[in-house]
């Protein structure tokens, strides 16, 4: 899959003065595609919320040359001591292409798809149901018939330690060392992991256990699930910061016992202690193995265990399971919905009989199916049908107003319209690119066939990444469009403690995910070309070939206004993913292609069931 190129991300220049860059003539103007005269109040040097805030607007004005603050701005720059923030922004945008002034934003040249979407959502929509339309669809030899027996769900839960450490919410015999964890700095970002002080009216983990349970007792009720059976589930536990491994399996333990009586769930927790025991008996010499097996770091790490794990089952623990199904713990199964709109229920949609099978792509490619994707409504949405997106379009308007990043790079125009046209396509026969966290699934012929992995330090759109490792020229692997398949999404019901903290890391993340996707389409065998062209037209947006410049410039202008955490965490976080992409992505996506596989060679067909192995597994059960 992976070629060496000589293209590089562009690192942005340092200091001025360590670069013995004239910042009064090296730079492309800002003005007036970007920065107009009714912006200048929003780039005040002395109205900025904080240090933070005015170097990056210093660094904007930079580029402004009538504002009057440019030459303070100047004086601010040149007088700054080397930090962070000049280390990643530079003072150069040399290699800034030219805006066409006749467009209403620059979105043609940083975001062709906002550009494209914007102006004309029909046209796009009816080329995204062109291009996911399959043809010659042929169903696998032995689709799922029996759901208890042949179905392992998978979940992620991602803990941290509390935002409030004297509450009474921490358990008491995890008081201290939770306090501890509290003062130390953070490894991991995640969007809404569960603080150790969250109520169980707000607990992600409570929640999504207790919705999935009553969404099987309901199959229960119908007759498509017996009264007895038990569906297994697999739990990644993720943490924010690297030690807080035992804490948070202990912490995730005591709160299934304490809170939950499920009749129809058998959970088994996978922190990184014991993935590390799982591998070593795997692969006990395998170096490569230990680092990409495990669910701490990245999204993409716990992702591509989460998928993988299907034939750790059928090894160690049922040889009949032949796929599975990952949901996120913000997200439940409205089995009244379901019924009323599909007249299916949720395990009868999971089952859906062209799942692994075999198609033709619009452009003659061959299509496994071996992957399901089914869609989301949000809670406030879910009263008046499934099918309504949860993705709005924006109002380019009121995106054009603020002096954000969203004037440069906009991404949610091609996410609303690909969700209308792929996500909620209501017939059958198609493939989906557009997919999301959770609702995604894959057989065990699939992952033995193409043996796909996300790479551990992707942390957003992981199961968009996981595709691009079984992406061939003239064949992939994708996911099938499960009509009808949606799930409600509940994380504003009871997340917003957890979301509003990580709202910075999130952000940042965002920027990391355009320069991480950008480099790894680079290095892909396929080409960024190609790789842009299979993911139009929502997370192509984030492969540019000018990743580094659109980085600095949305990290800029949204410093500008936030100021505080945003810039002081994001910008060597981002100066790290910028050295990471030119120095060390090549080398460290051959070392995950070795350990991947190995891993899936010793989970080989036919390898005898290994007593020991299975009793690592059964150990966390609950």
């Amino acid at each position: 899959m992976l070629i060496k190129t000589h293209n590089r991300i562009r690192l942005p220049d340092s200091n001025a003065e360590m670069k013995g860059i004239d910042i009064e003539r090296d730079h492309q103007s800002l003005e007036d595609w970007l920065v107009t005269l009714e912006d200048w109040p929003a780039l005040s040097l002395d109205d900025a919320v904080d240090d933070a805030a005015r170097l990056c607007r210093a660094w904007l004005l930079l580029h402004c040359p009538s504002h009057p603050d440019h030459d303070a701005a100047n004086i601010c720059i040149r007088n700054g001591a080397p930090g962070p923030v000049i280390d990643f922004l530079g003072t150069s945008l040399a290699s800034l292409p030219q805006p066409d002034p006749a467009s209403l934003t620059p979105w043609h040249i940083f975001c062709p798809s906002a550009a494209s979407a914007s102006s004309d959502p029909t046209t796009m929509s009816a080329e995204i149901e062109t291009r996911r339309r399959l043809s010659l669809i042929t169903p696998p030899s032995m689709p799922m018939t029996d759901p208890a027996r042949e179905l392992l769900f998978t979940t992620n839960a991602l803990l941290s330690p509390p935002l409030d450490p004297s509450s009474v919410h921490v358990p008491p015999s995890l008081r201290r060392q939770a306090q501890q964890f509290a003062s130390r700095p953070q490894s991991f970002w995640y969007d809404h992991p569960v603080p150790l002080d969250a109520s169980p009216a707000e607990n992600e983990i409570l929640y999504g256990l207790s919705k999935l349970d009553e969404a099987l007792a309901q199959e229960v009720a119908m007759g498509s699930l017996a009264p007895g059976a038990r569906i297994d589930l697999a739990m990644s536990i993720s943490v924010t910061h690297e030690g807080m491994e035992d804490l948070a399996s202990r912490y995730v333990s005591d709160l299934i016992a304490n809170h939950l009586n499920l009749r129809h769930l058998r959970v088994f927790l996978f922190d990184e202690s014991r993935c590390r025991q799982i591998v070593e008996h795997l692969c006990p010499t395998d170096a490569a193995a230990a680092d990409v097996f495990g669910v701490n770091g990245a999204y993409g790490r716990h992702y591509s265990l989460l998928k993988a794990i299907l034939l750790l089952w059928q090894v160690a623990v049922n040889p009949q399971a032949r796929f599975t199904f990952k949901i996120d713990l913000d997200q439940v199964f409205d089995q009244a919905a379901l019924l009323a709109e599909t007249g299916r229920s949720a395990l009868q949609l999971i089952a859906n009989p062209l799942w692994g099978g075999r198609a033709v792509d619009h452009a003659g490619r061959q299509v496994d199916l071996g992957m399901l994707a089914g869609g989301l409504v949000n809670e406030a949405d879910a009263p008046h049908g499934l099918y309504i997106p949860d993705v709005s379009r924006p109002r380019t308007d009121l995106v054009k107003a603020p002096l954000t990043s969203r004037r440069l790079f906009c991404p949610q125009w091609p996410q609303a319209i690909s969700t209308e046209a792929e996500i909620l396509q209501r017939d059958s026969g198609y493939q989906r690119i557009h997919v999301t966290g959770g609702t995604t699934g894959i057989t065990a012929e699939a992952l033995r066939t193409w043996r796909p992995f996300t790479p551990a330090f992707i942390n957003r759109a992981e199961d968009q990444a996981y595709a691009m490792a079984a992406l061939k020229e003239d064949s992939y692997l994708s996911h099938l469009h499960a009509n009808g398949l949606i799930m409600r999404h509940d994380k504003q019901a009871f997340a917003g403690r957890s979301i509003d903290h990580a709202s910075n890391g999130k952000a940042v993340g965002d920027i990391e995910r355009l320069l991480l996707f950008s480099r790894y389409a680079e290095l892909h065998g396929r080409g960024m070309a190609a790789v842009r062209d299979h993911l139009w037209p929502f997370t192509s947006c984030f492969v540019h070939p000018d990743a580094g410049t659109l980085a600095r410039l949305i990290f800029a202008l949204d410093g500008a206004a936030r100021g505080g955490r945003f810039v002081a965490e994001g910008a060597p976080r981002l100066m790290r993913c910028l050295n990471f992409c030119d120095q060390g992505m090549e080398r460290q996506l051959q070392h995950e292609q070795a350990g991947w596989q190995a891993i899936y060679g010793s989970l080989s067909v036919g390898r005898k069931n290994p007593g020991a192995l299975t009793e690592l597994i059964r150990y966390v059960s609950l």
